[in-house]
């Protein structure tokens, strides 16, 4: 199934300047994760809340993933590789008052397109199904649970470790954070204020009819997790909010893949936002 323990076997970690992803950035620094599978590009900011069901994904673009993924591994019993995530909730270190366990959520990531790859999900869910909701601030307040994350305005910060992986026909860890790429391991991201307003129903990862892993055939029951090709039945077709309107006569902004703004875009791949709208595109 999922691997827990992937911490503990963590090979020497890449400095946190030797990695540069694909997604875009906020101005903090927080990196944008909610991607647009209908529109082909991630989301001008991450406007999911802790308990919402959203896209997550990763572009490895320009990491040593890109090649990694593609090589042929040296253990012959592997079949084929894939990209794995390890959420971890620090809220700006651990800024919840009843904060207890460190609330490290592992599983795959899918490949959804080019380098990009990702998975459904609902936080929250995942949280509780792993039995570490208790990252979440979990209290109980007139014989009811309640959770810091979930007072109004709350967010929650999460670091994230991402590594390769392969599987086998009998091991679907094979190589699990072996010699395929060092870790990326300066991803952070943070949710959106609190206003219970944009709450998903609960899922299962076995509620789909799907082999779980390529290569596996092992049945699981993860909550709040599932591949990415299910995410029109988990969160429709507005997967994610574009800012500005929808008028045709808007204006046209371009943007690196960064996501910073760009005046004079010369060569080169950019997001184009016009109105609700957004795309990628390659000038030549």
């Amino acid at each position: 199934m999922l691997l827990g323990a992937a911490l503990l076997a963590t090979p020497a970690l890449q400095a946190q300047d030797d990695v540069v992803l694909a997604n875009p950035t906020l101005e903090d620094g927080s990196f944008i994760v909610k991607y647009d599978m209908a529109n082909h590009c991630f989301a001008a900011d991450n406007d999911f809340e802790i308990d919402e069901t959203f896209v997550f994904a990763i572009d490895v673009t320009g990491t040593e993933y890109e090649t990694a993924l593609k090589n042929p591994s040296r253990n012959p019993n592997v079949l084929g590789r894939g990209m794995a995530h390890d959420f971890y909730v620090n809220n700006d270190v651990t800024g919840f008052e009843h904060y207890s366990n460190g609330g490290n959520l592992d599983g795959r990531l899918f490949h959804i397109e080019g380098n990009i790859y990702g998975a459904v999900f609902n936080l929250f869910q995942l949280a509780q199904g792993r039995y570490k909701d208790t990252c979440f601030g979990l209290y109980t307040e007139d014989g009811a649970d309640r959770y810091d994350a979930m007072q109004p305005g709350a967010t929650v910060t999460f670091g994230a470790n991402h590594f390769g992986f392969g599987w086998s026909a009998d091991n679907i860890g094979e190589e699990w954070w072996d010699a395929i790429a060092a870790p990326i391991t300066n991803l952070w991201f943070r949710t959106a204020p609190y206003t219970g307003t944009k709450t998903g129903a609960d899922f299962y990862f076995d509620d789909f009819e799907c082999v779980p892993f390529e290569g596996n055939d092992a049945e699981i029951a993860d909550k709040g997790y599932a591949m990415p090709q299910f995410w029109d039945q988990l969160i429709g077709t507005n997967g994610v909010s574009i800012i500005g309107g929808d008028d045709a006569d808007a204006p046209v902004e371009y943007y690196n893949i960064q996501g910073i703004r760009v005046e004079n875009p010369a060569q080169g791949l950019y997001i184009v936002r016009q109105g609700a709208k957004a795309r990628k595109v390659v000038l030549k």
